[in-house]
This record gives C-alpha cells, structure tokens and sequence, in this order.
C-alpha cells in the first residue's frame, strides 16, 4: 500500500513513562537510544484494526528514560485493514505505518522532554507547504 486511504485514524496511549535521573551537565552531548516495536498482535474488528506499539528511549550519558505504549487505530475498508493486520501479525508492518505511529510517538517523545527540561531529542521537521488546489491527507 503505497498510498493509503483510510476512513480514519486515531492513536491511543495506554502507558506513558518520562523519567529525568539527572540534571544535563553543562557542555554535555546527549545520545538517544530509542526502540520501537510495532506489533505483532494487531487485533481486527469489523472495519478497525488495533496496531499495538512500544517505544523505550534512553540518553546517554544516563539522564532521561522515557516508556510509551499504546495502539494505532484505523477505520477503513475491510480488505484493506485485514491486509494491514496481516502484515503487521507477520512482522512486517508497512512503511506507512511505521511512519504514522513514528509521527505520533515521537511528537510525544518531544513533548514529554520539554516538560522535563531537556531539549528535544529530535528534530520535528515541517511538511513542505503544498501548493493550492492540490489534495492532502490529514490524519487526526
């Protein structure tokens, strides 16, 4: 699926987790690890499939940790979210929706960052200004 076409699409938090250990010593490069696992038990009701994830980050040297799970939920034609359940089941999730779940999680990452006191661990880049008349694609 190289463009999808959702009805709709959603994401839910269940657990969010943001730690400071210590304050960032002046003069200081701080590193993040981050691992994200998307799946394998994507769950499928009628219209709507469930795609679960994790992210665990941590800086080095050791001054945050951060844990947030939730799903990605999305509503569109059956064939389609079977399709997609499928694909993340297997272990393969698709590229668009590793970059969904991507989008959110680390706008979140950013946001739970800031309330600590420590600068973003990733730089959120704009979306090109697309030019009038053209379609997009909104997710909310």
């Amino acid at each position: 699926m190289s463009t999808p076409g959702f009805k709709a699409v959603g994401i839910r938090f269940d657990y969010l987790h943001a730690e400071r250990l210590q304050l960032i010593p002046p003069q200081t490069q701080v590193a993040f690890n981050v691992n994200l696992v998307i799946g394998p038990n994507a769950t499928l009701r009628n219209d709507i499939v469930e795609i679960p994830f994790s992210l665990a980050a941590n800086s080095n040297p050791s001054i945050v940790s951060i844990s947030i799970r939730g799903a990605l939920i999305i509503q569109g034609e059956p064939r389609q979210v079977e399709e997609l359940a499928k694909s993340v089941n297997s272990g393969k999730p698709s590229q668009a929706i590793q970059m969904m779940i991507g989008q959110y999680v680390f706008f979140e990452v950013n946001l739970l960052l800031k309330e600590l006191g420590i600068p973003p661990a990733m730089p959120i880049v704009p979306q090109p200004q697309q030019k009038q008349g053209e379609g997009t694609t909104m997710y909310a």
